[in-house]
């Protein structure tokens, strides 16, 4: 079966791989997926692949990773990297409006099916030595910053607020150029800097890993896979998250989740701590009349 311009390349060199080891009924998963374009397939839920191939989602699941993958996420997102790259923005989008409709009732339906995929993905790839290690580190430091890159400024003011919550010092930018070069003077080796950023592995990104590195700090880096892999040894720890291919749910919900992670890991290994700081902020809210 011959991959298409497009299908993708990558699908059909696993398929080819592991074709023999598959089920008839995986068999046919496989290659429905095959045959699907790229930009259809992205769009598509494992339950919407098994009626499309008499199937179950069970079946879907199993095939994905029958061909090497951790799960359709995986399988989805690997298998349009060509297409993210070569597609202009504006043609996305089209693509995306295509594959919605415009029946609302429906669109939030898949949008919160995409939000629960890039939760659930993201979920899996928790790495626990990592996650001991990031909250060991903000529970050790003087000052965390949060900084987010772009759109990722976002879960970083989430972060950094979470964290005041429970009782840590931070500070919070979404700051780039002069602007953040500014800001990062007050930087102190004691202090720890927890850096969002999803995709694209930016000169700014590496100026900041170094140059924070260089002062003898911390870093907690949040972000997605190829990051993790460029940036695995030159931080402290890496903590993934993954969106959708689609675009139909952000990132940032994953990096939300990754930072509420955080802040209650630490509050919970520090109690008194945390419980102080919730009874400090109860008493400023009653201050401002606002009720608890």
């Amino acid at each position: 079966m011959e991959a298409t311009d497009r299908t993708s390349q990558v699908l059909k060199e696993h398929f080819d791989r592991h074709r023999s080891s598959l089920s008839r009924s995986e068999l046919a998963v496989a290659e429905h997926l095959l045959t699907m374009p790229i930009d259809v397939l992205i769009f598509r839920s494992a339950e919407e692949i098994a009626v499309e191939t008499g199937t179950s989602d069970a079946t879907v699941i199993r095939t994905a990773k029958r061909l090497g993958f951790s799960g359709l996420p995986q399988l989805k997102r690997i298998c349009s990297r060509v297409m993210a790259k070569t597609t202009p923005a504006v043609n996305r989008l089209e693509q995306r409006f295509r594959a919605t409709g415009d029946d609302l009732v429906r669109v939030a339906g898949q949008i919160f099916s995409e939000a629960c995929e890039a939760l659930t993905s993201t979920k899996d790839e928790i790495d626990e030595q990592s996650l001991y290690c990031a909250v060991g580190i903000i529970e050790e430091s003087d000052t965390v910053w949060c900084l987010g890159m772009g759109t990722s400024e976002t879960p970083a003011r989430h972060c950094a607020t979470a964290l005041r919550r429970v009782g840590m010092r931070t500070r919070c930018s979404g700051a780039s150029g002069f602007t953040l070069a500014n800001e990062l003077i007050d930087l102190r080796q004691k202090d720890v800097v927890v850096l969002f950023h999803a995709l694209r592995d930016v000169a700014e990104l590496k100026l900041i890993v170094d140059q924070i590195s260089a002062i003898g700090c911390k870093v907690i880096l949040v972000c997605g896979v190829q990051l993790r892999e460029a940036y695995r040894g030159k931080v402290s720890a890496v903590l993934t998250c993954l969106g959708v291919r689609s675009k139909l749910a952000s990132w940032n919900l994953s990096a939300i989740a990754i930072a509420d992670i955080l802040a209650y890991s630490v509050a919970v290994r520090n109690r008194e701590q945390a419980l102080a700081a919730k009874k400090r902020l109860a008493d400023l809210r009653s201050r401002v009349g606002i009720a608890d």
